[in-house]
């Protein structure tokens, strides 16, 4: 399994490469931030390669769309930006999150045991 690191912080988190980082980031309780659940839609998961940039996914249409729209608003831009919803990881990443939740807003529910 692949390992995405949040730089500047001790936190790091197994990624299996067919879940995206924000699914990642989410299911392991980091509190990115997001809106539209992972749909490329509101770009507050937005995010910088620090290092690993080999082992992403390539960007696609609907992503690069995305960052273009929200690099015009003022959002980080640049070849080290992506979406952490568009992005797959099939080797061992550093990232910077840009947007976090405020604690408890929009955490992930904890699985109901004994359903």
């Amino acid at each position: 399994m692949a390992v995405i690191k949040i730089h500047g912080t001790d936190r790091s988190f197994q990624a299996r490469v067919t879940t995206s980082i924000l699914n990642t980031l989410l299911s392991n309780r980091y509190p990115i931030d997001t809106i539209c659940g992972g749909k490329a839609q509101c770009g507050r998961d937005v995010i910088r390669i620090i290092s690993g940039a080999q082992y992403l996914s390539p960007c696609r249409e609907l992503e690069r769309v995305r960052l273009e729209e929200l690099a015009r608003r003022g959002e980080p831009s640049g070849p080290d930006i992506r979406l952490a919803c568009q992005t797959y990881v099939r080797g061992d990443v550093e990232i910077e999150v840009f947007h976090h939740r405020e604690p408890g807003v929009g955490a992930p529910r904890p699985p109901r045991s004994g359903a």
